[in-house]
């Protein structure tokens, strides 16, 4: 859900005349590259983005990201946080 959210949101706040450098998407969501290619086929295919050209969110991709925002502003009200931890194994 974060990584769809947050790379809609990256390619939602783009302008139309801006082009997307999906290098530049890509450290910004902190991601491999081909990591990136596969989300953004995978957003195609569930029908949030037009096309991997355009990079454009459909409706159902912005209805989402407002979605996406209501929930981490819901959890930041919380006090809760939406942060990966990092697991620490110990060795016993």
């Amino acid at each position: 859900m974060k990584i769809y959210g947050d790379l809609l949101s990256v390619l939602y706040s783009k302008r139309d005349n801006e082009k997307i450098v999906l290098t530049q998407v890509q450290v910004q969501i902190k991601v491999p590259f081909d990591r990136l290619k596969s989300y953004i086929n995978e957003l195609i295919d569930l029908g949030l983005v037009h096309d991997e050209f355009s990079l454009e969110l459909t409706e159902k991709g912005k209805s989402y990201l407002r979605e996406y925002e209501t929930v981490l502003d819901f959890m930041k009200r919380m006090g809760l946080s939406y942060r990966r931890r990092d697991m620490k194994t110990t060795d016993s």
